[in-house]
């Protein structure tokens, strides 16, 4: 029987593993899933070290807290850990599900994700001009559960704002319009263009949740959340609603791993692990780098990372020292690769999205498609490699759901890139 330490460490095992099985080969590549992957180890790599290396009675009582506080996040991270590691759903705790609002530092309510239900529509209609929003930025992500599309617009509030917005000026102005952000999964059919990204209709049946766009955009999944993003959301009829509701103070999480002493050697270690795999999460966040970031050669030096920690605290004395040195040489920064942007020739989307360029809180952002792609190299049997690039100032750009189907080729001339009209980007204005 395994104990609490083994599957401790077991879980970034997994974790590697089946990152390096989505780089392997380039059209495999499933940015969210890497990014959740790698999300686990942002907090719970020192914790490990700390288990492994803590007193021997201690071990089993503080890794089974460490499984407990990273399980702790909610249910999305729970069945996260259930998949590397199906003997945890015995474990674990059922998750409990999330709340529907929370209090901020002044108490005032602030909404979590929630669920895109009839009666959540209605609730958006009556706290925003959904006709008159607009579409912000579109994000597809293709993955091997299907493809997800994460939705961004601006809508003008109907409830009237307290107060206006400071300024930095100290000048006191109207506030913008409040980022509505929608998270669709299993779409199976989306046509945008940013040339009719005005005017949003949202409605839920029985076959799913549909978005109509402007004129003749539509989007269709089978489920879908909502976050409405809105700093004056607790002003909205929603919001007070959820004021009369909503208790003070926030749930407790479970205690954290005890804190013991690491060597310098120990912690070492420990921060290049965590560097390497916080290199790999800016590959899953941000893929736009992902073609730049040798995530296979991070993945071969991190093979057995968690055998590796628990072996070399198993240890003692110098030859514990001298198992950490070596783990921190083998964990050393790897260069980064030499990225490339998206040929004309055959190409598998793994990645697209469209800003449109707004100011906020006196920024202006500007606009911008960013692609990553699937393409083959010279040798046809090798595995496909990531290409990525940003396109700034779009003249034009339309997308349907035809893009992510299949391989597709690419064309490039005369400052277009297409793929068979189911992608169409004019790269500057």
């Amino acid at each position: 029987m395994r104990s609490p330490l083994d599957t401790f460490a077991g879980l970034l095992d997994r974790s590697v593993q089946e990152i390096e099985v989505l780089v392997a080969d380039a059209r495999a590549f499933d940015a969210s899933r890497i990014r959740d992957l790698a999300d686990i180890w942002d907090n719970n790599t020192m914790p490990l070290a700390r288990v492994a290396c803590a007193g021997r009675p201690f071990r089993a009582r503080r890794a089974r807290t460490g499984l407990l506080w990273m399980a702790g996040l909610g249910a999305a991270r729970r069945a996260l850990m259930v998949g590397l590691d199906p003997a945890l759903d015995r474990e674990l705790p059922a998750a409990a599900p999330g709340p529907p609002a929370y209090r901020d530092f002044q108490a005032r309510v602030h909404p979590g994700s929630l669920p895109l239900t009839a009666q959540i529509i209605a609730d958006l209609l009556t706290d925003y001009d959904l006709a008159c929003a607009g579409v912000r930025s579109l994000v597809v992500l293709p993955s091997r559960t299907g493809l997800r599309v994460d939705l961004t617009v601006a809508a003008p509030r109907r409830f009237v704002p307290g107060t206006g917005r400071a300024t930095r000026d100290g000048a006191e102005r109207p506030w913008p319009a409040a980022p509505l952000r929608f998270t669709f999964t299993d779409v199976d059919d989306l046509r945008f263009d940013a040339a009719d990204r005005l005017g949003i209709g949202v409605s839920a049946g029985e076959a799913g949740l549909t978005v109509e766009i402007g004129q003749g955009g539509i989007l269709r999944a089978a489920t879908a959340s909502v976050w409405p993003d809105d700093p004056l959301w607790y002003e909205s009829t929603a919001g007070r609603a959820a004021d009369a509701v909503t208790p003070f103070g926030r749930p407790d999480r479970p205690k954290a791993v005890p804190t013991s002493s690491l060597t310098s050697r120990q912690e070492d270690a420990a921060l290049a692990l965590h560097d390497l795999m916080i290199r790999v999460r800016l590959a899953g966040s941000y893929p736009a780098f992902a073609a730049i970031i040798p995530i296979r050669e991070i993945c071969s030096a991190l093979a057995g990372a968690g055998s590796a920690i628990r072996a070399a605290g198993a240890k003692r004395g110098t030859a514990r020292e001298e198992a950490f040195t070596d783990l921190v040489r083998r964990w050393q920064p790897i260069p980064r690769a030499a990225g490339t942007p998206v040929p004309s020739g055959p190409a598998l989307l793994r990645y697209l999205r469209y800003s449109e360029p707004y100011d906020d809180d006196d920024v202006h952002r500007e606009g911008a498609v960013v692609l990553v792609a699937a393409v083959p190299g010279t040798d046809p049997t090798a595995p496909w490699r990531l290409a990525s690039e940003e396109l700034p100032h779009p003249a034009t750009f339309r997308v349907t759901t035809a893009a992510f189907d299949r391989v597709q080729d690419v064309r490039r001339e005369a400052g277009t890139l297409t793929m068979n009209e189911a992608l169409v980007i004019q790269e500057t204005r």
